[in-house]
């Protein structure tokens, strides 16, 4: 039976896709094996648009001809400036959502008409709208919106008619941006919003600390700055993303940046060792900022930690365990496991589909 619809997770960093296949979701992945489209868009020297990885390089090197953390601005009329170039919001999404649809029915191999996609809470109408509207510039016929929290409990596979009424579940979602907490409850045997909080910190935050640490570093050993060059900052930028989440993995990492900065007898190369501990000491104070919103959510819906039934985590910065050990000892309860915390949206859009 050929998949007429699928679900979509349009985060301010990275979109991904899933559909589903014998009631299990399967998750999109790009012709070099990737599993998220970076939901960024840039112009080149010769006006045509990219989306993707080479948008984020654009990101990066050209700033001003690229565009990137999109979905913050649907809903509103700001025109966004691309090398003297200017675009809707609506428009630009609808880029990276083409990419999306144009992907997954070259993977799938017939066309799609549906699409689901799933939105934070504090999303108003006119963004619900304008997403939609996105989507359908795209190329999708039949749009609708779901909640993230709802996504992301459909995937975990956590009904709301199990839920007792005393009872509630606490979603954490860390993005790149920042960190939505939301409390469900059930009502009728339907999962309910009791509360929602965000503050404006996330895994981004953690390659710019890094990034500085790395630079700040680089000069006290050779007495070079890394910040008047474009390309050397990008290039600390990407080490920094690549040591974060390999300190998922490892306690400690080896970063090496041959020929970082070029002189005129010889090329100076970056090499450092980071430890997780080390990064945990550079996001330290961030980290507070966000045991702050988990005790808002729980306090605007009147529950106590001990009032939880399950813990969820997702996005990209759920792999880090310093994320996940302060989850777990804020809310006396160890976050329900998963290897792809950052795919549990999409998956759970997809479920969603009707």
């Amino acid at each position: 039976m050929a998949v007429s619809r699928i679900g979509i997770d349009f985060g301010p960093s990275a979109a991904r896709a899933a559909w589903v296949e014998s009631d299990r979701s399967v998750l999109l992945e790009t012709l070099t094996g990737h599993r998220l489209v970076p939901s960024v868009v840039g112009l080149d020297r010769e006006g045509a648009l990219h989306v993707g990885d080479s948008a984020r390089r654009h990101l990066l090197l050209w700033p001003e001809r690229s565009v990137g953390n999109l979905r913050r601005h649907l809903g509103t009329s700001q025109r966004l400036e691309l090398d003297r170039k200017r675009f809707s919001p609506t428009e630009l999404c609808a880029v990276v959502l083409s990419q999306i649809k144009d992907l997954a029915e070259e993977r799938l191999g017939n066309s799609l008409q549906a699409a689901t996609i799933a939105v934070p809470c504090h999303f108003a109408p006119e963004q619900h709208q304008s997403m939609i509207d996105a989507a359908r510039l795209a190329g999708f016929r039949v749009v609708q919106t779901v909640l993230e929290p709802l996504a992301i409990a459909k995937a975990y596979g956590i009904q709301a008619s199990e839920l007792p009424d005393d009872k509630a579940v606490l979603i954490c979602d860390i993005g790149a941006f920042h960190i939505e907490v939301t409390l469900l409850g059930q009502q009728g045997g339907r999962f309910t919003v009791l509360s929602t909080a965000q503050c404006n910190i996330g895994s981004d935050l953690i390659d710019e600390r890094l990034a500085d640490h790395l630079g700040r570093a680089f000069q006290r050993e050779h007495g070079l700055a890394v910040w008047p060059h474009r390309k050397t900052l990008a290039r600390l930028r990407l080490a920094a993303e690549w040591a974060k989440w390999r300190l998922s993995e490892s306690e400690l990492v080896t970063v090496r940046l041959p020929g970082l900065i070029a002189m005129a007898d010889a090329p100076v190369d970056l090499i450092a060792e980071l430890t997780r501990e080390q990064l945990s000491l550079l996001v330290e104070d961030e980290l507070r900022k966000a045991l702050d919103v988990i005790e808002i959510a729980l306090r605007s819906a009147r529950f106590k930690a001990s009032q939880l039934h399950a813990v969820l985590l997702s996005g990209g910065g759920a792999r880090l365990p310093l994320w996940v050990d302060l989850v777990a000892a804020h809310a006396v309860m160890r976050p329900l496991p998963h290897s792809a915390p950052e795919e549990m949206i999409a998956r759970g859009a997809a479920l969603l589909s009707p």
